[in-house]
């Protein structure tokens, strides 16, 4: 890949009378294009960084997967929830509620929970997921804790993946 220090291009424009103008011809710099570089990176153009999963493992070490806390992660940004995905290692039922608080109330708890009646949930199916989330609470602020808690005893899966889908959202 050649290295590019200037270029050259040429600009046609409308005037504030909607005529078009004749082309100018502009010689463009490293220090311009590095600039536009720059420029590029920061844009909000490129939204896919904004968009993330937040995600958790539930792991019964080779054993079906108990009902009961199985543990807490922090919420390392502020975002939106867009909806969630739940994959197991095999085909089976399970149901996971989502609690959030924030570290001065530490531990979440069931009063807490942001799942509504839109919880994680397998029904004899090794995935499943929700993009419409009418009932959780959808916004999560940097710091926040969730907590993850099964509420139905699965016999066939002993591994699982909860995924919230985010965006990325101002501080």
């Amino acid at each position: 890949m050649a290295l590019l220090s200037k270029a050259t291009f040429e600009t046609t424009y409308q005037n504030s009378s909607g005529t078009f103008a004749d082309n100018t011809t502009r010689q463009i710099t490293e220090s311009d294009m590095r600039q536009f570089a720059d420029d590029i990176a920061d844009s909000a153009l490129f939204l896919d960084d904004s968009y993330d999963t937040i995600q958790f493992i539930i792991d019964g070490g080779g054993s079906a997967i108990t009902a009961g806390i199985k543990g807490d992660i922090m919420v390392p940004f502020n975002c939106s929830v867009l909806g969630w995905d739940i994959v197991a290692d095999a085909s089976g039922s399970i149901v996971v509620d989502i609690w959030k608080d924030t570290y001065a109330n530490f531990p979440p708890t069931v009063a807490d929970t942001i799942t509504g009646t839109e919880k994680p949930t397998l029904s004899s199916a090794q995935k499943n997921q929700d993009t419409s989330l009418s009932s959780w609470t959808t916004t999560l602020n940097r710091n926040e804790w969730l907590r993850f808690n099964v509420e139905a005893t699965p016999a066939t899966v002993t591994r699982v993946t909860v995924a919230i889908r985010v965006k990325r959202t101002a501080a």
